[in-house]
């Protein structure tokens, strides 16, 4: 079957369709609980521009752009920046996944929330944010809910982001998952967008007799290739979360993983700075959360598959689990373990086959 990618350009408030590009050079991300990023060229070197509408159809944080496969949308984002080579007649495009537009939104009025499911707060400021003027890119929000009732309060003088607000949310200690998806409407056929939070994780749990879960093989199976790095330089087993003041005034928190000294480790301390926060039972929650995720040199593996054998892509999606089994130089004995994806890197591949590079962490669920 022939993979065809097409690239649709939009505006970014009205969501109108208002171009349709053949982009070149492409690759995109797909990251857990942040925003990934796209970038391709498009060759104006003989192309009718304005018949096209190039121009205002790629106007930085004006336009959003769209990534259709075989009719299903596998990506959409902000256009942030573009670039002109008048050498090469080539203009060049970045754009970020549509939770980057919450970055450049604030919190500008004080809401408090008081014994409330977090999921709740992390929708309401979405919605709050979208109810402003000028303000609503029509993302879509749910009724989720996580059973974690928690308190905050959100000054108007901190002016605090949007996007960092819900990274915060998501990173404490009984955090979640969240991010945008894209999708075509079945009714209008239009793309929408939809605000996902998912407790206490998204995605697909391994499950052994299920016959669909996702089975990854090196070698004699689906992946090409892979890398498997381990830095202790960004373990942390103490982890000190700075908050708001200054000098002898300033909140600060820490957490430790203590099963590592039992385990014979020595002391790793790093510190995280969430300048805006106030709230000490969440300072504390942010440390735990830290060191949970640092305790132990992080262990991420990246494997190479073709897009189009199974599983095929768009089959498997971040935070889905997936079992890894390699047996090489590297692991003689095999390693068989539950692994998480957590970021995908697609090629469309115009030039060349498509390929998929999957990035995964160990999992203990």
């Amino acid at each position: 079957m022939t993979t065809t990618y097409r690239y649709l350009f939009a505006n970014l408030l009205t969501n109108e369709i208002i171009a349709e590009l053949p982009l070149t050079g492409v690759t995109f991300t797909q990251q857990l609980n942040q925003a990934g990023t796209l970038q391709g060229h498009l060759l104006l070197s003989g192309m009718a521009t304005e018949q096209f509408n190039v121009n205002a159809s790629t106007i930085p944080a004006k336009t959003a752009i769209y990534v259709d496969r075989n009719g299903v949308l596998v990506w959409g984002g902000v256009i942030w920046g573009r670039t002109y080579n008048s050498t090469e007649q080539r203009l060049s495009l970045t754009a970020r996944e549509f939770e980057s537009y919450f970055e450049r939104r604030r919190i500008t009025q004080t809401v408090s929330f008081n014994n409330i499911d977090q999921l709740v707060i992390a929708r309401t400021l979405v919605d709050d944010a979208q109810a402003a003027a000028y303000g609503d890119i029509g993302v879509i929000t749910g009724s989720e809910t996580s059973g974690v009732l928690i308190d905050r309060t959100y000054y108007y003088y901190e002016l605090k982001g949007v996007y960092p607000a819900l990274q915060d949310l998501s990173r404490a200690e009984d955090g979640f998952d969240f991010n945008i998806k894209v999708e075509y409407d079945p009714i209008t056929e239009e793309p929408i967008k939809t605000l996902i939070l998912g407790y206490p994780r998204s995605g697909s749990v391994y499950d052994v007799d299920d016959p669909d879960a996702l089975v990854f093989i090196f070698p004699a199976g689906n992946i090409v290739q892979y890398e498997y790095p381990e830095d202790g330089a960004i373990a942390a087993n103490s982890v000190y979360a700075q908050g708001a003041g200054s000098n002898e005034g300033k909140l600060i928190e820490n957490a430790q993983d203590a099963t590592k000294f039992a385990e014979g480790w020595a002391l790793l301390e790093d510190q995280a700075n969430y300048s805006d926060v106030t709230d000490v039972t969440l300072l504390q929650q942010l440390a735990t959360g830290q060191v949970n995720a640092t305790a132990y040199p992080p262990t991420v593996i990246k494997i190479v598959v073709p897009a189009s054998i199974t599983p095929e892509f768009g089959t498997y999606e971040i935070g889905d689990d997936a079992r890894l089994i390699i047996t090489d130089e590297r692991f003689p004995e095999t390693l068989d373990a539950v692994y998480r994806i957590v970021a995908l890197n697609v090629e469309p591949g115009e030039n060349g086959p498509e390929r998929v590079t999957i990035t995964l962490t160990e999992t203990t669920n």
